[in-house]
């Protein structure tokens, strides 16, 4: 799209109520220790449909008007004053979670749940546009992965999390739920070692995708018995890593149920409401080890997933199902609401 030296195409939230708007606005200049980035691809994901939809959520966070979106990747066009460790027409990403640097969380090395977290697309402007300010010490060089990659790290970098937080090499591992993040989870497990890797997922569209990505068993959680599935495939012992990707709350307690004595269940799914646990049965009296996953580690996951992706031990491209121009934002709101996308990418440079 062409646009003025002052001015850009971007989608925003204009205005309280359902609906996002494709317009112009005024083209963002880095300040000191920033850089203006021109995106070359963005990734569309559930937050941005929660917006879109102007649901509770949304209502609650987001204050209009604001440039939306949070998964991008581009090239750097300007650096701001004193910026020095990267150069223009430096392909890039960035991690969109912007943090204080001050809180105990930051300084004990766990910025990723820092308790002053500002997100891009959600908080202050985002990158659903021809460009992007960033601060530099948010954005990652891509050392040759591809802009189109690069503009789904940040949900994968989710999955990175979920698994390589577990011990994976020889271990079986469960992937429960194969949206996007699930699906790059299966790849990830493999690329680690895992001895095998079991998939569910309702939607035999998403299951087909786990499969390509690597997964050597796909259940049917509709028309399958899970636990039984899994514990035959398991000879009765069960599985030593369970991924809980889906939040829904008979697959929370599935994944405790097909979980080994002493095994670990990793949780990124956020339920709706309240989920009854039976804590003796399903977690103390298994021994069961629960770790709770947000966003990425800043910056240990970003560096794991270029060390994956730069050597080729993954490719993530299987699960990019859509492909849309920045004008056709309601399109590829309108596939995912389908549930029988992968991963949808606007391109918009």
């Amino acid at each position: 799209m062409a646009q003025t030296d002052t001015r850009m195409h971007a989608i925003v939230k204009d205005r309280p109520g359902p609906g996002l708007t494709v317009t112009t606005v005024p083209k963002p200049s880095p300040g000191p220790g920033e850089v203006l980035i021109a995106v070359r691809h963005a990734g569309v994901c559930g937050t941005d449909l929660h917006i879109a939809d102007w649901d509770p959520w949304a209502q609650g966070r987001i204050r209009p008007p604001i440039v939306v979106g949070h998964e991008f990747a581009g090239e750097i066009v300007q650096m701001g004053e004193g910026v020095t460790e990267l150069s223009v027409g430096q392909l890039v990403t960035a991690e969109g979670h912007l943090v204080c640097n001050h809180c105990l969380q930051c300084r004990t090395g766990n910025g990723h749940i820092c308790r002053n977290t500002r997100i891009i697309g959600v908080d202050r402007d985002g990158a659903f546009a021809e460009f992007v300010v960033m601060p530099a010490t948010n954005v990652l060089s891509l050392d040759g992965i591809p802009t189109e990659v690069g503009a789904i790290m940040d949900p994968m970098g989710n999955a990175f999390h979920t698994v390589l937080t577990a011990e994976i090499p020889g271990s079986t591992v469960f992937i429960v739920g194969c949206g996007p993040i699930g699906c790059f989870a299966v790849g990830i497990a493999r690329a680690a070692g895992a001895a095998k890797v079991i998939a569910s997922d309702v939607n035999p569209k998403r299951l087909a995708l786990a499969q390509q990505m690597g997964a050597q068993l796909t259940i049917n959680a509709r028309t399958d018995d899970v636990v039984r599935t899994v514990q035959e495939a398991t000879g009765g012992e069960g599985v030593d890593v369970v991924c809980e990707m889906s939040g829904v709350p008979s697959a929370l307690h599935q994944a405790f149920a097909t979980v080994r004595m002493g095994g670990r269940v990793q949780l990124l799914g956020i339920p709706r409401g309240e989920v009854p646990v039976d804590f003796a049965t399903e977690i103390i009296f298994k021994g069961v080890t629960i770790y709770g996953v947000i966003g990425r580690k800043m910056y240990e996951t970003w560096h794991d997933m270029r060390r994956f992706l730069t050597n080729g031990m993954l490719d993530p491209r299987p699960v990019i199902t859509h492909r849309y121009p920045l004008a056709r934002v309601d399109d590829a709101l309108a596939a995912i609401r389908s549930g029988d996308a992968g991963k949808v990418i606007l391109e918009i440079a």
